[in-house]
């Protein structure tokens, strides 16, 4: 089994950054939802379709490393990849790269599949199937962002 990565572009924004024109390490934990939307698109299974189906995928734990800094109007790629998947919830794994590819920050976080209550539950089969299918291919993707 080989996870699939999705690499999804963006561009540091000056509203991102401190005084020092540094990126506030708040945003990094944005980037990865950004990563993780984008990872989710691309396996057909975009986050507005499992909500208006009433599956919502709930966050439970996250970790972030801090590597290295991105300022205003770096180039830099976030990497997702699906770690886990089970009948109940998820993880995810994340980079961020900047041009020369160094990573400047890593993290993962956890999930629960729930209803539009907060409900916990287990996803309808196929969703875990072509989340599955996806992951198990092991083709880097690319996301549809941009630098938004």
């Amino acid at each position: 089994m080989s996870d699939r990565i999705v690499e999804t572009p963006l561009r540091v924004r000056y509203a991102e950054t401190d005084k020092m024109g540094v990126v506030y390490h708040s945003h990094y934990v944005v980037w990865f939802e950004v990563g993780r939307t984008e990872w989710c698109r691309a396996a057909g299974l975009p986050y507005s379709a499992m909500e208006t189906s009433g599956l919502l995928i709930l966050v439970t734990g996250l970790t972030c490393r801090y590597l290295k800094s991105a300022r205003y109007d770096d180039a830099v790629t976030v990497r997702a990849m699906m770690t886990e998947l089970g009948s109940r919830g998820c993880g995810f794994g994340y980079e961020v790269v900047n041009a020369d590819d160094e990573v400047l920050c890593g993290g993962t976080t956890r999930h629960v599949f729930a209803d539009v209550t907060g409900r916990p539950l287990r996803a309808p089969q196929e969703v875990l199937d072509t989340l599955e299918a996806f992951r198990d291919s092991g083709e880097k993707g690319g996301g549809s962002t941009g630098e938004g």
